[in-house]
C-alpha cells in the first residue's frame, strides 16, 4: 500500500491558491523529509516554472519518485520526459480517439516504464472505462489512476468499479485511486476501494485541490494505519509541513478557505481551477473561476466575453503567459480585475 501525494500539483488547483518556485521547493523538502517517496509535483506543459521545479526537487533528490502530469499526447509526454520526471498522464475529458490516445501512451511506456495514466471521471464513464483498461493491460502499463474526477461516487459504487477492474485486469495492473471531496466523501470512497483491491491512493496536505479538493494525506494515513496496513511516516515531520501549509493558506487566502472548502456548502465546490477543466464544459459545470499558473486560455476567453473583451489568438496567448508569470512570481492567485489590467497590456 502506498500514498501519492499531490500537494504540489492538485493542491495549486485548490480556489486562491498559488506556489513561488521556492514554496513548491520547501514543500517538496519537507515532504520528503516526512517520509513520502512518491509525489505528482507538477504539470509541466504548463509553464516554464513547471518545468524548473520538477527538475529542481530531482536535482536535490527531495522525493525518491518524482512525477510529472500531463495529458496522453506526445508533446506533453516529451515535455514531461525532459524534466527527467516519471511520467503521469491523464486521458482527454471526452473519451474520443481512444486508439489514438492508447498510441501516445504506448510512447510513454517506452520512455518509461514507470508511467502511470489515469481515466476520468469514472461514474459517469464505467463501462467505456473497463474496455479501456484492458487496451492498458495489453500495451504493458503497470499502473492505472481511476478517479472520481467530479466527485460524484460513493463507497457502494467504488467497491463495485474496483471489484470490476481487478475482474478484467488481475492484479498486474496496479491500482491508484483519487477522490475528490465534493460530497464530504473521499475518504470513505478511498478506503473502500483500497479494501477492495487498490493499492495506492491519491492524497493531499489538507485534502486541498480542484474545487474543494481531494482525501486529506494526514487522514488517509492514519486511517490505513488504524486498519493495519504496513505504512510507515514521520508523524513529527508531517506536523511540521501541516504548520507550514496552514500559514501559506492564511497568507494567501485566509482563514475563511477552511469554510469555503467543505463539502456540499462550501463556495469552492463551484470555482474551477484547472484550464483544461474549463476547456470541457459538458463536463465541468462550475462558473467561477480561480486564475493561477494552471490557467487556459478557454478560461480567460470566457472571462473577458463576461466584459464583453475580445482579443486576437496571439494576444490571447500573450495574455495567459502574462497571468502566469505574474501567479508564479507574486505566488498569488489572480482576480478578474487582474486579468482585465493585464489584458490591456497586451
Amino acid at each position: 500500500m502506498e500514498i501519492v501525494d499531490d500537494t504540489l500539483r492538485e493542491g495549486l488547483q485548490s480556489p486562491g491558491m498559488s506556489y513561488k518556485i521556492e514554496e513548491k521547493i520547501k514543500i517538496a523538502e519537507m515532504l520528503g523529509n516526512a517520509g513520502i517517496q512518491n509525489a505528482l509535483v507538477s504539470y509541466p506543459s504548463a509553464h516554464w516554472s513547471e518545468k524548473k521545479v520538477t527538475e529542481d526537487i530531482i536535482k536535490r533528490k527531495l522525493i525518491k519518485n518524482v512525477y510529472g502530469l500531463g495529458r496522453a499526447f506526445k508533446n506533453d509526454i516529451d515535455q514531461i520526459y525532459e524534466t527527467g520526471a516519471h511520467i503521469s498522464l491523464h486521458f482527454p475529458f471526452k473519451y474520443d480517439n481512444i486508439d489514438k490516445v492508447i498510441e501516445d501512451i504506448k510512447y510513454a511506456i517506452k520512455l518509461d516504464d514507470m508511467t502511470t495514466v489515469a481515466l476520468v471521471d469514472v461514474v459517469s464513464n464505467k463501462e467505456i472505462i473497463i474496455n479501456i483498461l484492458r487496451k492498458l493491460k495489453e500495451i504493458g502499463l503497470k499502473k492505472v489512476q481511476l478517479p472520481d474526477t467530479t466527485g460524484n461516487a460513493n463507497p457502494v459504487f467504488m467497491r463495485s468499479l474496483i471489484k470490476q477492474a481487478i475482474n478484467e485486469i488481475g492484479k498486474d495492473v496496479e491500482i491508484e485511486v483519487h477522490c475528490h471531496n465534493d460530497y464530504g466523501l473521499s475518504i470513505a470512497n478511498c478506503l473502500s476501494a483500497i479494501e477492495e483491491g487498490a493499492s495506492s491512493v491519491s492524497a493531499t496536505v489538507y485534502g486541498i485541490g480542484e474545487r474543494n479538493g481531494i482525501s486529506d494525506l494526514f487522514t488517509i494515513y492514519y486511517a490505513l494505519k488504524k486498519m493495519g496496513y504496513n505504512i510507515s511516516l514521520n508523524e513529527q515531520a508531517l506536523f511540521e509541513l501541516y504548520d507550514y501549509m496552514k500559514e501559506l493558506i492564511l497568507k494567501k487566502i485566509g482563514v475563511e478557505f477552511f469554510i469555503k472548502n467543505f463539502p456540499i456548502v462550501g463556495e469552492n465546490t463551484n470555482i474551477m481551477t484547472a484550464g483544461t477543466h474549463a476547456h470541457f464544459s459538458s463536463v465541468f459545470s462550475q462558473e467561477k473561476y480561480s486564475i493561477n499558473v494552471y490557467v487556459g486560455r478557454s478560461m480567460i476567453k470566457k472571462i473577458l466575453e463576461k466584459y464583453k473583451i475580445s482579443l486576437s489568438d496571439e494576444k490571447l496567448s500573450r495574455l495567459v503567459e502574462l497571468i502566469k508569470d505574474v501567479s508564479v512570481n507574486e505566488g498569488k492567485s489572480l482576480s478578474y480585475d487582474d486579468v482585465l489590467k493585464l489584458s490591456k497590456e497586451v
